[in-house]
């Protein structure tokens, strides 16, 4: 379980008004770590200021749900299991590197999905309908997975990193199995986020 340990239990020990840090996302196996290692490596030749993101904490995010109580992430757990076990496992590829901000101002690096299966976006129409069902927020922008490798913290670079992103090609990894959903708690520390996860849900034949 690279990147992530697990907590006893659909939410782990505590009060029902603990406040948790917590997504929804899908794993992304080794060799698309690795390969993000290497697109990583490249653009930092731009010596640009980025905050880089350890390739095993990244995680393909259906909904972020940012501060919830624990009582609701015991109660979206078996609403994450239903809308899962409604779609079958699929596989799904990296796509190219991208950013997201202002031409010739980046401000979040990722790595983009290509081609974006169905089953993806049926499986976060459906993890968003349990989301909001338990009574919490989901973002109203259209979903555009993606795995965010890196965030800008100046425009020191900012031209020279534009333009390795510009000439990128799609990151050569294998494709990734997608046969669980993970409901995730991240614990922000100086070092960097430490994460957790709360609940697997299987998709239908995994």
């Amino acid at each position: 379980m690279s990147g992530a340990a697990a907590e006893a239990g659909a939410a782990g020990g505590g009060r029902d008004d603990d406040v948790l840090r917590a997504f929804v996302a899908l794993e992304i196996g080794e060799d698309l770590r690795a390969a993000l290692r290497d697109v990583q490596r490249r653009l930092r030749k731009a010596e640009a200021r980025v905050a880089w993101v350890a390739p095993g904490n990244v995680h393909l995010t259906l909904v972020f749900l940012g501060d919830v109580f624990r009582a609701q992430v015991r109660a979206l757990a078996p609403r994450l299991d239903e809308a899962a076990a409604g779609v079958p496992a699929f596989a799904w590829r990296a796509g190219r590197p991208g950013s997201f901000g202002r031409p010739g101002a980046p401000r979040v690096l990722w790595v983009g999905v290509d081609p974006v299966p169905q089953a993806l976006l049926d499986l976060r129409r459906r993890v968003a309908e349990a989301v909001a069902a338990c009574g919490l927020p989901v973002e109203a922008r259209p979903f555009a997975p993606h795995l965010t490798i890196g965030r800008v913290r100046g425009a020191q670079g900012a031209d020279r990193l534009t333009a390795l992103l510009a000439s990128s090609t799609t990151v050569p990894a294998g494709a990734v199995e997608a046969r669980r959903v993970r409901l995730m708690r991240s614990i922000l520390n100086p070092g960097g986020a430490a994460y957790s996860v709360l609940h697997e849900s299987s998709l239908k034949g995994a």
